[in-house]
């Protein structure tokens, strides 16, 4: 089967940044968890700690990395190539998976790569597998709310790597549900998406 979604490698990412803006910001982060079809792969996991140019210190309350421990990590550009390949033909997951996407293109971009794969968000993937399921979406649909749901335990937050190892949780307990619903492709999978994203406005989503 063509696209077999047990079959596909999926990259659960995220980042950690100086802050949102992704022409000004950087990232001092990256976690990233392997996942070929429905298993996570938790020993190929990658993690990495980056120097910034300009450091901002009130971003510190969000991922607690101070200058101290990123004054010896390699900047980015020293570790594009490998970024690059760890990458390279992968699906992407995420939570607000845009944004995380969207910073790493950019640095790639400087580097004289170019970034297209595709990417699924666990929001939108959440919506999908309750608008096929019939179920009610949970409140907020934050990644906290979307962990309690599946029984996720989160005891350790706001590190790219722990963050990414949850994504990844979520991510597979989502797919092993529209698997039993049918959904078998990785094409099926995306008309699903793009088939509720065209529908939500009409439904309790």
């Amino acid at each position: 089967m063509e696209g077999n979604l047990r079959k596909i490698q999926f990259l659960s990412v995220d980042l950690e940044t100086t802050g949102l803006n992704q022409k000004k910001d950087e990232i001092i982060a990256i976690g990233a968890v392997p996942i070929v079809g429905t298993r996570i792969m938790a020993g190929e996991s990658y993690y990495r700690l980056l120097r910034p140019e300009k450091f901002k210190f009130e971003s510190m309350k969000f991922h607690g990395l101070d200058p101290a421990r990123l004054k010896t990590a390699n900047n980015f550009s020293e570790i594009a190539e490998e970024v690059v390949e760890l990458l390279r033909g992968k699906v992407l997951v995420g939570y607000a998976v845009e944004i995380d996407y969207g910073f790493l293109k950019r640095a790639l971009k400087k580097e004289g790569y170019k970034l297209e794969n595709r990417r699924i968000d666990v929001i939108d993937f959440e919506r999908a597998v309750c608008y096929i399921l019939g179920e009610r979406p949970v409140e907020k649909m934050s990644l906290d709310s979307l962990a309690k749901k599946y029984k996720i335990d989160v005891s350790y937050r706001h590190n790219a790597l722990a963050d990414a190892f949850i994504t990844a949780q979520i991510f597979q307990f989502q797919l092993l549900k529209i698997l039993k619903y049918g959904i078998k492709t990785i094409n099926m999978l995306f008309d699903l998406l793009k088939r509720v994203e065209r529908d939500r406005h009409y439904h309790i989503f």
